[in-house]
């Protein structure tokens, strides 16, 4: 179906999901900050998510180039401020420390999963996904439980 207000593009200019995806990292990072891990992962799909050029059949025949990295569509670079330009498709979950003027900061980033060729998730690959981050949370509480029982 074309879109478009004159219904005549074959792309749709990416929405506000990613200023509240933005904002709900921000919520829970802060709930979060006495914790050693942030197991907050975030899943993408679609042409707004893209990491390479897809083609796509129309039902005309006609074919399309959905150009990863085209401003007005692509928008997996808005996201990646929520991790701090690292790794995608990655498990970030235990926190990073980083040296800065004397000051040690540390950063809280969003796992950010995404179907980069516009592929769909499936419940077992999300699930094996949650799994780990869930695995690496508790890995984090049991060096935080450690800590606590040897300084006592």
């Amino acid at each position: 179906v074309l879109v478009g207000k004159n219904r005549n593009q074959d792309t749709m200019v990416a929405g506000n999901a990613i200023e509240r995806a933005h904002k709900n990292i921000s919520e829970i990072a802060n709930f979060m900050l006495g914790e050693n891990y942030f197991p907050y992962i975030l899943f993408l799909e679609g042409s707004n998510f893209l990491t390479e050029n897809v083609n796509v059949t129309r039902p005309d025949g006609r074919e399309v180039i959905l150009t990863y990295n085209a401003g007005d569509l692509n928008r997996l670079d808005r996201l990646t401020a929520s991790n701090y330009g690292m790794p995608i498709n990655t498990n970030l979950c235990e926190n990073k420390f980083v040296k800065c003027n004397g000051v040690t900061i540390m950063l809280q980033a969003a796992s950010i999963y995404t179907k980069g060729k516009g592929g769909h998730w499936n419940d077992e690959d999300m699930i094996n996904v949650m799994l780990d981050i869930a695995r690496t949370s508790l890995k984090m509480l049991g060096k935080d439980l450690f800590i606590q029982i040897t300084r006592k």
